[in-house]
């Protein structure tokens, strides 16, 4: 039996050698790259601008992730008519790839502006290598808001290699909005930017900053499309006293009682009760 098993192990292990990836390597690859270019395959370019955007700010990526991540990126850009960002993409795709060419499939009008980007790469002396310094950003999220109040947000960043040209908010009302964006505002060391009030409904509300370099290409980020940063957005409390059900019957049942003394003290022949003031007290 053990022998079975050895040989068993070793037919395994050189299959997934063929194949070329480790089943640990298998296990860490990055879901959003795969979900980013299928919605690339399905034309579907503004949301896989985003799942891209997450996918190359999430830890953990292999320089292979990265080299795919960016070939998307300036595909995606491209067929945007984002030519600027394309360019930019390409050049950090070929910072860890300095060889890579379009595949076949790229179209020729795609292909020679490729060529393009990897020439004039190569003319500036082939700058991004090695690669440079990383980017964090810190921030703090706060628990939760009042509905229809702003929520003022800021974050800092440590950039070693002064990467960062821009920090982004985006945030949306719930979990099925889409997500708007915004500037920062750097003021005293910190990049601050507010949610507006008629965003800030319940039950939640998610946001998540995003640093852009030059070329509008994200370095870094807290949080992202896929997991974003949440706030809770708690129901307005309704005292009983704001509901009309209770003031009808509170005037119904004091009118009751008001019948129900003056019936009283005709019968009784007596003097008609003094006048008084009735309190009615809710806890």
């Amino acid at each position: 039996m053990r022998p079975f098993l050895s040989s068993l192990i070793l037919v395994s292990a050189l299959v997934v050698s063929a194949m070329g990836v480790a089943p640990a390597e298998a296990q860490r690859r990055n879901p959003l790259i795969e979900q980013g270019q299928s919605q690339y395959d399905e034309l579907r370019y503004e949301e896989a601008l985003q799942t891209l955007s997450a996918a190359l700010v999430r830890s953990g990526n292999s320089n292979h992730d990265l080299a795919t991540i960016y070939q998307h990126l300036s595909l995606t850009y491209l067929a945007l008519g984002r030519q600027e960002e394309a360019a930019g993409a390409y050049r950090s795709l070929l910072a860890i790839d300095p060889e890579h060419s379009p595949g076949d499939d790229v179209s020729p009008r795609f292909r020679t502006f490729f060529e393009g980007v990897h020439q004039q790469w190569d003319n500036d002396g082939r700058p991004g290598m090695p690669a440079p310094a990383p980017v964090t950003i810190r921030h703090r999220s706060p628990p939760e808001s009042e509905p229809d109040t702003e929520i003022p947000l800021d974050c800092e960043v440590e950039d070693p290699g002064g990467r960062v040209a821009q920090i982004v908010l985006a945030y949306r009302q719930g979990s099925d909005d889409v997500f708007r964006r915004v500037d920062t505002a750097l003021a005293d060391g910190r990049y601050r930017a507010v949610i507006p009030a008629e965003a800030v409904a319940p039950p939640l509300v998610e946001y998540y900053f995003e640093g852009l370099d030059s070329t509008g290409l994200p370095v870094v980020a807290r949080g992202d499309v896929a997991a974003p940063l949440r706030v809770a957005v708690p129901e307005p409390s309704r005292s009983i006293l704001t509901r009309w059900w209770f003031w009808v019957g509170a005037v119904a049942i004091l009118g009751g009682i008001a019948a129900a003394v003056g019936v009283a003290a005709s019968q009784s022949g007596g003097a008609a009760p003094a006048q008084g003031t009735f309190v009615i007290t809710v806890r």
